[in-house]
Order: C-alpha cells, then sequence, then structure tokens
C-alpha cells in the first residue's frame, strides 16, 4: 500500500481516498471519503467545501483545529 501524504496534496475531484490523522506517526481511524465542493454540516456554520463519506453518513471538516484529517492515501485499485 502506499504511503501516507500529506492532505495539502489530496486530491479534491470527488474521487474516494483514505483519510486519517497522525498521532505519534502512527494513522489513527481511517475513513474512505471524498471531497465534498459544496458539501456544509451544521456544526461548522459559514463553512462549505468539506470531505464526505461516500454514503453521506459522516464529514470530515479541515477547519476543526481539534480533528482535522491531516494525511491521505488513494484507495486499491
Amino acid at each position: 500500500m502506499t504511503e501516507w501524504r500529506t492532505i495539502e496534496s489530496a486530491p479534491r475531484d470527488g474521487r474516494i481516498v483514505y483519510l486519517t490523522w497522525m498521532e505519534g506517526g502512527v494513522p489513527q481511524e481511517i475513513w474512505p471519503m471524498q471531497w465534498g465542493h459544496i458539501q456544509k454540516n451544521g456544526l461548522f456554520p459559514g463553512v462549505t467545501g468539506m470531505w464526505i463519506a461516500p454514503d453521506g453518513s459522516v464529514t470530515w471538516n479541515e477547519a476543526d483545529p481539534a480533528g482535522a484529517p491531516t494525511h491521505w492515501r488513494p484507495t486499491p485499485a
């Protein structure tokens, strides 16, 4: 499997990738997600655009300093 890359380089074209955050250099929870450029979540008023699970059940906001994803990698082909 490929190495984890910093979130700044993650594709924002709708393709599904794995996201995580690192703690001590170790990936924590890993989620398959894709960038939704018009996605909103009421927990983050005024923020448009965030990561969303393919089934729409979970969003992940980069604007949340306490819990933003920090790394990504491609999903297997």
